[in-house]
């Protein structure tokens, strides 16, 4: 749905969110004791940690890196207490980004 709005710059990190999240519990260890327990029986249902070939693959595709601090982000946003600005400090930047509707 997002892709009728945005480039893939935009939309192919909110795709990969998932994958992000495999990855980075297969390769930096303490991650996953940062996730929620339902954030883990979640990755189970995903598809669990990524094997070695599905890392390099990851870390190959375009987005990955952008992907990843996406996933960061979203973790952040889980602390409890924080707050993030509403919608319309946001308005901007998406209309800058945002591409008409086919």
């Amino acid at each position: 749905w997002l892709a009728r709005y945005f480039p893939a710059a935009v939309t192919e990190p909110i795709r990969m969110h998932v994958e992000a999240k495999r990855y980075l519990c297969a390769v930096e260890g303490g991650y996953r004791c940062g996730l929620s327990a339902a954030s883990i029986q979640s990755l189970a249902l995903q598809g669990g940690l990524m094997g070695v070939e599905e890392i390099r693959e990851f870390e190959a595709a375009p987005y990955a890196r952008e992907c990843l601090r996406l996933r960061r982000w979203d973790d952040l946003a889980k602390v409890e207490g924080s707050k993030a600005p509403g919608l319309p400090q946001y308005r901007y930047l998406l209309e800058k980004l945002s591409v008409k509707a086919a």
